[in-house]
């Protein structure tokens, strides 16, 4: 880590704090805290780049201090990493929907934990990239919402999605689609050995991962509290904000999301057959070059054989001719020699055209893979 990040850190074992500050002494500015209203207290005069909070505290708990957080909008984007004894689902569960970033089990290996600091690093440096971006693409999607329907977001999304190549354009395509509903959603997607999670937050935040990773078994649609799961083939698309105050708008979104959703997986699928047709052309266009390379030797080979059996054959029947004179041979046996010899020859002209018959196919093979390049 080049910068050094300011942290703070709550937590009410002293124990704890003595550990943290020696563990992070080298790596960031910290200040810490025994108690979430002490924390808030200092937010007053100075803001942190992280939050490192302790889930279970007196009075008020990390999961309420994370709340009043993220509901202030001078501390909402500053990333909180939370630490825990607990290592189940709920608890998960409960970090993320208070707004957590990343989840750290006690006790925990200084290395784990300079680790999740450096993944912190890079999501702030991420989240002020997308907040731009996200400025410019509300922006853009509130007038989109003016002259389109609901469904047209759908259409425009699937529209949109034929000139997505990776993964990385489509995902973000997704969730801009998202965010014309006024929707915050995450999205998982997996393509061979590639998994990618996407959302507001960044890229791969490991909080967020290991939520899509949790919910990506649980069904094609599945919902919790606010919250909205769509599956579908490679596509897990998680909606963090539904409207559950009305009824027939949370019906629609469940509508449209499918379709965005089964369109995105869709256009997924297509991704990865054209990635293989790439693959398979540039393997055709390796393999020509050596297949006309081929080819050359075994016309070359072929011209030297076939030189050479004329010449053979030459000098076979010259030595027959010759040997008639001295075999003492009826004029009728030597008739049925020179037959025989002339019968075996036509056999081995006949091979030899075989042969060619062989090479030509073998060039009207290249020419039409030379061709198919072309299409």
């Amino acid at each position: 880590m080049t910068d050094r990040l300011r942290i703070f850190v709550v937590d009410d074992d002293p124990l704890i704090l003595d550990m943290l500050a020696a563990i992070l002494a080298d790596v960031g500015h910290l200040e810490t805290f025994s108690s979430g209203e002490a924390c808030l207290a200092r937010l007053a005069e100075a803001k942190p780049d992280l939050f490192l909070l302790d889930v279970s505290m007196p009075v008020m708990d990390g999961y309420d201090l994370c709340r009043r957080l993220k509901d202030d909008w001078e501390t909402q984007h500053i990333p909180v990493l939370f630490v825990s004894g607990h290592d189940d689902t709920e608890t998960r569960l409960l970090c993320y929907e208070a707004g957590g970033d990343d989840f750290i089990q006690k006790p925990f290996e200084p290395a784990e934990l300079l680790g999740k600091l450096k993944v912190a690093s890079r999501i702030l440096a991420e989240k002020k990239a997308l907040n731009e971006q996200a400025g410019y693409a509300q922006r853009t999607a509130m007038a989109a919402m003016v002259s389109m329907g609901e469904l047209g977001v759908v259409l425009q999304f699937l529209s949109k999605s034929f000139a997505c190549n990776t993964v990385d354009e489509l995902a973000s395509e997704l969730l801009n689609a998202m965010r014309q509903y006024d929707l915050l959603a995450a999205v998982q997607m997996r393509l061979g050995d590639q998994t990618l999670s996407l959302s507001q937050n960044g890229r791969d935040v490991p909080l967020e991962v290991s939520v899509l990773n949790h919910v990506r078994e649980s069904g094609r649609i599945f919902q919790f509290k606010s919250r909205c799961v769509f599956n579908y083939g490679r596509v897990t698309l998680m909606v963090n904000n539904m409207p559950l105050d009305d009824a027939e708008r949370s019906g629609r979104i469940r509508d449209n999301g499918a379709l965005l959703a089964e369109g995105a997986d869709a256009r997924l699928r297509a991704i990865e057959s054209e990635m293989l047709a790439q693959h398979r052309r540039a393997g055709i266009e390796k393999a020509l070059p050596r297949l006309y390379g081929t080819l050359d030797g075994v016309q070359a080979n072929y011209r030297r054989n076939c030189f050479e059996l004329t010449q053979v054959m030459i000098d076979f029947q010259e030595t027959l001719t010759k040997a008639f004179v001295h075999l003492g041979l009826m004029e009728k046996q030597e008739e049925q020699v020179a037959n025989m010899a002339n019968d075996f020859m036509m056999r081995v002209v006949g091979t030899q055209d075989a042969s060619l018959e062989i090479v030509c196919q073998l060039e009207r093979l290249a020419e039409d893979l030379k061709v198919l390049l072309k299409t």
